[in-house]
């Protein structure tokens, strides 16, 4: 019978994050394995996103790719005019 789980990764962790991740088991009386796996589905994507923005800026540094002007992203999206002095201010 197979594992939905799938098969087993050996990570070595530095002493404080082992630590960290064994606390947080032990306080949410889960498996360590369970922690560190909940982490990666949260943190995964990001972490893919940036690389994808970094193999972008590589391919555009390349001359892989063309870039548009902000004045044309403006027009895309609708956007017309200067912003407003204060619209940094009004950002939350």
């Amino acid at each position: 019978m197979a594992s939905t789980l799938g098969s087993p990764l050996s990570v070595r962790l530095p002493k404080d994050l082992r630590d960290r991740v064994a606390a947080l088991a032990r306080t949410t009386r889960r498996s360590q394995g369970d922690i560190v796996r909940e982490v990666l589905e949260r943190d995964l994507a990001a972490l893919e996103w940036e690389q994808r923005i970094s193999d972008r800026a590589a391919a555009h540094r390349a001359g892989n790719t063309t870039a548009i002007s902000a004045e044309e992203v403006d027009r895309q999206l609708g956007i017309e005019g200067e912003p407003a002095a204060d619209a940094i201010d009004t950002i939350s």
